[in-house]
């Protein structure tokens, strides 16, 4: 057990955080989620990064949050960035990617509290119902019979380690100019002599658009994680541009109603710029979040950099003392 768990588990279990939590400066606390697991053993073909609870914890998680924090909508969240103060402890729920487990697991519980969250939604991977490259490569990677493979101009060692090797294309792809990255996944699946994966099989991982216009209609609000879930630092300008505009018009026309928030895909600090962030406005977006980025302080959130952290996977010490002390105990 590390020190900070250590500490977390002594100011959980004996209620000195709860005591501390009526001192401690107003905050908001984003929190995002990706993909919530059924509960009980399950088997995933694709990005095991992205499993976040268990349905059952997922409830819990949000129970707990309900009883000691204001949970905020959409509309709140964009209001609260104009103003000086928070009345108390608020928390956002926000959910990336549009997968299908969103409806299916994290929605009923949602509504069953009657807790606003947003969905991010990437319109072409709903309709060309296609997996983004961060579950791709490493189903490429887990479904090869080869023990090494060459890409890029380097050899990886499959029969060593497969997930070191998923962990270094994924960085290739958050890190390394856009240009040179384009045809990364067909060049692994050639490289892994693995084919894509049936296209019924990818559309079972998404949510549907008669799914999505259902959770706008009870409390859950639908925002863009761009058009097709490039990262936008890696992009010039007019591409960037293009992934906002075109996921907007595309959101808008399914949902039939303004789409006011994006969240940047990958999130953090050098995967989006102030150039990302000019360009989210002049697109009319009213809001913009990052990711692992920390907590909002009143009076100097800025409406383009909405800082969001990583949710556990579990309600226990470490999930109550990063949302009270984030910066201590934040969630990576």
């Amino acid at each position: 057990m590390s020190k900070k768990e250590i500490l977390a588990n002594a100011l959980f279990r004996t209620g000195i955080l709860q005591l501390l939590r009526h001192t401690l400066p107003k905050r908001l606390i984003v929190l995002c989620y990706h993909r919530i697991r059924p509960d009980g053993p399950c088997e995933y073909l694709f990005d095991e990064g992205v499993l976040g609870p268990s349905q059952s914890e997922f409830e819990r998680q949000i129970k707990w949050l309900k009883c000691n924090f204001d949970v905020l909508s959409e509309s709140e969240i964009l209001e609260q960035v104009s103003k000086p103060w928070l009345a108390k402890r608020s928390v956002g729920i926000t959910f990336d990617d549009g997968y299908r487990d969103n409806y299916e697991l994290a929605y009923p519980v949602l509504r069953a509290h009657g807790m606003p969250a947003i969905f991010f939604l990437c319109p072409a991977l709903i309709d060309n119902a296609t997996l983004g490259w961060w579950d791709l490569i490493p189903y490429f990677v887990k479904q090869s019979a080869k023990p090494a493979i060459l890409l890029g101009g380097e050899k990886f060692d499959l029969s060593r380690s497969r997930r070191k090797t998923v962990e270094v294309l994924q960085d290739w792809m958050k890190t390394r100019p856009a240009e040179e990255t384009a045809s990364l996944v067909e060049d692994l699946s050639k490289a892994c002599e693995v084919p894509f994966p049936d296209q019924i099989v990818q559309r079972q991982e998404f949510m549907t658009w008669d799914e999505a216009r259902e959770v706008l209609r009870n409390g859950i609000s639908i925002g863009s994680h761009t058009h097709t879930h490039r990262v936008l630092g890696r992009l010039d300008e007019e591409a960037q541009r293009w992934e906002m505009t075109e996921s907007k018009r595309a959101l808008e026309n399914h949902l039939e109603g303004e789409v006011r928030t994006i969240a940047y895909p990958v999130g953090r600090y050098g995967n989006f710029t102030s150039a990302t962030m000019r360009i989210a406005r002049e697109c009319g977006y009213k809001g913009a979040f990052s990711f692992r980025t920390g907590e909002n302080a009143p009076a100097t959130i800025d409406a383009y950099d909405i800082r969001r952290i990583s949710a556990g996977e579990r309600l226990d010490a470490i999930f109550a003392c990063g949302a009270y002390l984030p910066r201590a105990f934040t969630w990576s």
